[in-house]
């Protein structure tokens, strides 16, 4: 059940995002290591709008994000997992960039003290080796500002 004090407290969130291109993570004994995927230049279109609205008893998502570089979607109602942190997904029926068919991503939003808010993206993930395929993790941080503030 979500409780009615934090859907009050989300009535309404708009932000404008950027992102880092996304990065993989290799995991090698008790170390890991993380380095920037190479993408083609035409789909580094990191820039999205992303807005949150609580409805009765759910909250609503919409992602804005032009030239989706990444094919993430529609997003799926938020759920909050903090006092001022939410996550959500979004999904996409493909081609995708990170999986064969259907594309899948989490998303985490922790909205900080100035109003602005930390994200990570989370897509499903799989790399082919011969004719198997295996998961392999993939993330993208970045920073929202509340919209029409200056970025």
């Amino acid at each position: 059940m979500i409780l009615p004090y934090v859907l009050a407290a989300v009535e309404a969130l708009a932000f404008n995002c950027v992102v880092e291109p996304p990065r993989n993570v290799h995991v090698n004994g008790d170390n890991a290591s993380s380095a920037p995927i190479r993408l083609p230049p035409e789909i580094n279109r990191w820039k999205f709008d992303l807005a949150l609205r609580s409805k009765a008893d759910r909250v609503d998502v919409t992602l804005d994000w032009p030239g989706d570089p990444i094919l993430a979607g529609k997003a799926l109602g938020a759920v909050p997992i903090g006092p001022h942190d939410f996550t959500f997904i979004s999904v996409h029926p493909g081609p995708c960039v990170f999986t064969v068919s259907a594309c899948m991503f989490m998303f985490t939003l922790s909205q900080q003290a100035d109003g602005g808010a930390d994200i990570l993206i989370q897509p499903s993930a799989l790399t082919t080796e011969g004719d198997r395929s295996r998961p392999f993790q993939v993330f993208m941080t970045g920073r929202c500002t509340p919209k029409g503030a200056s970025r």
